[in-house]
């Protein structure tokens, strides 16, 4: 009996193999397959989020350029980028400068997904306020006026005039005004005229139809322009214009607009755009109530709709 016991002993040796092979056996089965997996997952992490930098790059400079053609007296003040573990957000903050002070023009915001995809701009909208006297429309944004503008071709029912205003406002504010001329100038008759306190050019950029049809003015957000910059004498930022929306044609979410600008600007092809050919029919100017009381009595101004006011220090 004790012999027949001996005989069918368990193989402690053998039975250490079968769990060291159960144990292999698990480790394929689970481990393998969940290392390849986190591996898999990691690198495709790891390739979305290297795509929706890239993305983000192109997408930021496009926008850049895009406002610095479009929107009064208002620039890109750069962006912020907040992670999350699948998407970037990235939020745009836009300025005012009003005779050297800094406003705040709210913010912009869009979301990246590692899976490729992007939201549309998100911004606060404009709100209005309607003036029982006149029955004409004041717009405001982030708290502020916005501007507005009036071609010259155009038979409005209202051409507003905001400069006997400015005597209300204190000394220690400054404040932006948007001028709409009698006709189109060139840079130069603008700038002559307007020195120190210029501070945007809107450039007629409508089609025939547009200039004659037009009942509504153009909002400050909505315009197209450029900034002033007198330390050059405004050629490089009028040049810069034109070879923004050269580019916007071929890069960027804005092709087809960018398209209708150069037309209209090179009057479908019949001209070479430059400088000295762009039309100017509005600008926007800025300093102290004072400094602006002295385009009173400018004839070239068509209408003047006060924008934005600042406390100087």
């Amino acid at each position: 009996m004790n012999e027949k016991n001996e005989f069918f002993q368990p193989d402690k040796e053998f039975s250490k193999l079968v769990k060291k092979a159960r144990r292999k056996s698990l480790f394929r089965i689970i481990f393998i397959p969940l290392i390849v997996t986190v591996l898999l997952v990691g690198g495709l992490l790891w390739f979305g989020n290297q795509k929706m930098d890239q993305q983000i790059a192109e997408t930021l400079a496009s926008d850049g350029i895009w406002h610095y053609v479009k929107g009064a007296n208002v620039e890109n003040n750069g962006s912020m980028i907040s992670n999350t573990p699948f998407s970037k957000i990235v939020t745009t903050e836009q300025t005012k400068k009003i005779a050297g002070v800094v406003v705040p023009w709210g913010e912009q915001v869009r979301n990246f997904s590692v899976f490729g995809s992007s939201t549309a701009p998100q911004a606060s909208a404009p709100s209005s306020s309607l003036n029982a006297k006149d029955g004409r429309n004041t717009f405001y944004f982030q708290g502020e006026r916005i501007v507005e503008f009036y071609s010259p071709a155009a038979t409005y029912p209202l051409l507003p005039d905001d400069r006997p205003i400015l005597d209300e406002i204190p000394k220690h504010q400054v404040v932006e005004m948007a001028f709409s001329f009698d006709q189109a100038y060139t840079i130069n008759e603008v700038r002559k005229k307007f020195s120190d306190q210029l501070a945007w050019y809107w450039v007629d950029t409508a089609s025939p139809s547009e200039k004659v049809e037009a009942n509504q003015p153009v909002s400050g957000n909505d315009a197209y322009g450029f900034i002033s910059r007198m330390e050059v004498m405004n050629e490089d930022s009028a040049d810069r214009f034109i070879q923004q929306v050269k580019w916007l044609q071929k890069e960027g979410t804005q092709q087809q607009e960018a398209k209708r600008l150069f037309d209209s600007l090179t009057d479908s092809g019949k001209t070479e755009p430059s400088p000295e050919n762009l039309k100017i029919t509005g600008a926007v100017v800025t300093g102290t109530a004072e400094e602006l009381t002295k385009f009173n009595d400018e004839i070239m101004i068509r209408a003047a709709v006060l924008g934005a006011t600042a406390n100087r220090y």
